[in-house]
């Protein structure tokens, strides 16, 4: 082994475990939006699933959680799709740069 080799074999290391890591947390959003779904019937719940599991990467499902809130309202409620969809921004943590994270939703009402 030469050692070229021998310093991009040690180099790779970290960042291929970074991207499995990645790739699991993905994984896991990606399930846990299509569950959810999955209980909702409609051609919009379909089509919002279809969407999730294309999704090439961590910030293009970050931006399908609102399609996903909106299809699980149209069934469930705005109160009790506000709920699922609490477990599904825990499973972001770490995974996005510190500006996208959940903000607490405040209803203004006069």
């Amino acid at each position: 082994m030469t050692l070229i080799q021998s310093i991009l074999r040690v180099l790779s290391f970290p960042f291929l475990g970074l991207r499995r890591s990645t790739e699991r947390q993905m994984g896991q959003i990606r399930n846990a939006m299509l569950s959810l779904l999955q209980n909702h019937g409609g051609h919009g719940a379909q089509r919002v699933a279809q969407r999730v599991r294309f999704a090439g990467d961590m910030e293009a499902l970050w931006y399908l959680r609102q399609d996903v809130l909106t299809a699980l309202s149209a069934v469930d409620g705005e109160a009790a799709a506000r709920r699922q969809m609490r477990q599904i921004n825990r499973l972001f943590k770490g995974g996005l740069p510190g500006a996208m994270v959940p903000r607490p939703h405040h209803r203004i009402t006069t």
